[in-house]
């Protein structure tokens, strides 16, 4: 109890310090402004040379608004005159890939910016692009990857309609640094974000062709625009040719804004807590013994989902290269009891808990689900299971029921709500091709945290309460 203390106290003391330097740039929406309309620019090396050489902030400038940016985590945040404030919003693994503006977009929104997302969301229109790695598309699984994750990224920025984002599409490679077929992929992920297909009916979302722009009729790096034979980033002329469309094309998307309603309910804003979905280790899952086979005498969520009664012999847990335990504890979240969750993962390592229930029909109803928790730190990755149930095998084993997983990262000690529309879930990796394809809340009968599968060892203490479902209007 005095390491948590300690921790609260040191949690605090750095929120105050961080209170005071967003103070600087903290912003109310387009339609409320009596100032400069804010520009955010999230970028790496390919982003840096529109602004270095294309003299980006200048052009911005001259046009009346302010312009940001932000870069590697080590080079942070430079205010709208140039200034390197010495402040990063930790881009998890400094990743502006798809799959990490995948992973971005899924974090949890606080009022006080503490994640990457919760920082971008404070300025008026937001821009973000990934680097050239990231057109070497080497197969039609990655394809289809990139095209989840942005399908993805899409139904969170319709939740901000006041905010104006202008994702890029990723800039080309040299001949090079790529094969025919990986140029021609980039250059249909190119067509395919800036398609009516991805952006119709989304009047907040604008992409810019980075891509086009850059790109000759191979898909690969114009050569007037190359560094030289094996460097991918455009040269000064790409910069200052492409700076100067740039410029157009985001005060045009700005003058045609007009910020409007949320185009969709499915979740309150702020709520969300996903980040990316990732393939799983897990061995362990529900126990097929009688008190949690699937049937008659089960509880509904409602009866366990506040750790007020008896988990006995509904709650299940594994564990492999860990330690893990779990019990109820007081307090929780405006009640008696919470379930703790210690564990300590080795590299590879992984466990978690879970538990099964009766379907529910009327689960159908509901528009996603929703708990509170709460860590002794921020940071600890955690994937969040549904299992689906085949309709058409009432009698099978809990263990053969398809699990669709979300993934979410702790923000810290205090409690906090993680709300979880049903479009969010994603049939896991590992389960293969087994079981059904679609998620469907009328036939989940079990739920389950897992920890660990990934790289690097994780230890800490997870509070969990009030499972809930979201009901609609």
């Amino acid at each position: 109890m005095k390491r948590h203390h300690l921790w609260r106290l040191v949690f605090v003391l750095v929120l105050a310090m961080v209170s005071l330097s967003l103070a600087a740039y903290v912003v109310t929406p387009v339609a409320a402004q009596e100032r400069p309309l804010r520009i955010l620019f999230m970028h790496h090396s390919t982003g840096g040379g529109l602004i270095w050489e294309g003299n980006l902030r200048e052009e911005f400038t001259s046009r009346g608004y302010e312009f940001w940016d932000h870069g590697y985590n080590d080079e942070g945040l430079v205010d709208n005159s140039g200034n390197w404030l010495g402040i990063n919003w930790a881009v998890p693994d400094d990743n502006t890939d798809p799959d990490g503006w995948y992973r971005i977009f899924a974090q949890p929104v606080t009022d006080l910016p503490g994640n990457t997302l919760s920082h971008m969301l404070a300025f008026d229109v937001i821009l973000f692009k990934s680097c050239f790695p990231a057109s070497d598309i080497d197969s039609e699984e990655r394809f289809e990857d990139y095209r989840r994750y942005y399908l993805s990224i899409r139904d969170v920025m319709d939740r901000y309609p006041d905010k104006l984002f202008i994702p890029f599409t990723t800039p080309p490679l040299v001949p090079n640094a790529t094969s025919p077929e990986n140029a021609a992929r980039a250059q249909r992920w190119a067509q395919y974000l800036t398609s009516d297909e991805y952006l119709a009916g989304h009047p907040n979302v604008r992409v810019f062709d980075f891509f086009h722009h850059l790109a000759d009729e191979n898909g690969t790096l114009k050569a007037e625009y190359r560094v030289d034979e094996w460097d991918s980033h455009p040269n000064t002329l790409a910069n200052q040719t492409v700076a100067a469309i740039l410029v157009d094309f985001v005060d045009e998307a700005i003058q045609d804004f007009t910020p409007g309603e949320p185009l969709t309910q499915s979740a309150p804003a702020g709520d969300v807590g996903q980040a990316d979905a990732a393939s799983s280790d897990l061995e362990g899952g529900p126990h097929d013994d009688e008190a949690a086979s699937p049937g008659e005498g089960l509880p509904g969520l409602d009866q366990i989902g506040d750790f007020e009664s008896d988990l006995t012999g509904y709650w299940w847990d594994w564990a492999e290269q860990a330690t893990l335990s779990w019990s109820t504890v007081q307090p929780g979240h405006d009640s008696d009891h919470a379930l703790q969750m210690t564990f300590d993962l080795a590299s590879g390592g992984y466990g978690g808990i879970g538990v099964n229930f009766a379907a529910n029909p009327a689960w159908e109803n509901a528009q996603g689900i929703s708990f509170y928790w709460r860590a002794d730190q921020a940071g600890l990755a955690v994937r969040f299971a549904l299992a689906v149930q085949d309709p058409a095998r009432p009698d099978a084993e809990p263990s053969e029921a398809t699990p669709f997983e979300v993934s979410l990262v702790t923000s810290g000690y205090d409690w906090e709500q993680v709300t979880i529309p049903w479009t969010d879930f994603a049939k896991a990796e590992w389960f293969g091709e087994a079981g059904v394809d679609e998620f469907d809340p009328a036939h989940v009968i079990w739920l389950a945290f897992d920890l660990g599968g990934w790289e690097r060892a994780q230890q800490g203490t997870i509070w969990i309460d009030d499972i809930r479902l979201v009901m609609g209007d």
